[in-house]
């Protein structure tokens, strides 16, 4: 297994690691048992309906991974996949990306995303030399507006109308960090 990362939030073992076809079943398991919350700002949780689903997910991510196109990682828990966090909209010309994640009830409220996410922000700016990295969040999503603002992200603007899901327009926030570096 290729772990990206590691640390420990309220002793807990927390590894940041490449997806693997091993890890389809748990974390399929997670969103049947999280869809409602899981698609109500992610539609694809909806999309998701057998464990076939999550592992073609998982290969399609890894050739994303080795064209430079994404880093997707899956979060694992105690060695227990619990979501998974990414770098997408990579554009290495401009030295620029997304961050986007998502993470199982059980495992909210710990911290768990926030540290996941910073570990991600640090490999983006030190390792790949990125100079900014931007978290677009629903305006209604609390808890994941909450995460740019633990980690200092610089609020921008709300984008109104950025996304439709749900047959239904909705405003995002727009955050982004820049690489101390820089």
């Amino acid at each position: 297994m290729f772990t990206i990362g590691q640390f420990t939030v309220n002793n807990l073992d927390i590894s940041l690691v490449l997806p693997e076809v091993s890890h389809a079943e748990a974390l399929y398991e997670i969103i049947v048992h999280d869809r409602d919350q899981l698609a109500h700002f992610l539609p694809w949780a909806g999309k998701i309906t057998s464990v076939k689903d999550e592992v073609d997910f998982i290969k399609a991510m890894r050739v994303d991974t080795a064209n430079y196109k994404k880093l997707v990682l899956v979060v694992l828990v105690n060695g227990k996949p619990a979501g998974m966090v990414d770098l997408h909209n990579i554009k290495l010309k401009n030295e620029s990306g997304e961050i986007g994640y998502w993470l199982g009830q059980k495992y909210q409220g710990n911290g768990i995303m926030t540290q996941a996410v910073k570990k991600l922000v640090d490999v983006s700016f030190n390792q790949f030399g990125l100079h900014s990295i931007k978290l677009l969040a629903d305006h209604n999503n609390k808890p994941s507006r909450a995460i740019a603002e633990r980690l200092q992200f610089e609020y921008v603007a709300r984008l109104k109308d950025e996304v439709k899901y749900h047959g239904k327009f909705c405003d995002m926030e727009l955050y982004i960090t820049f690489n101390p570096k820089n």
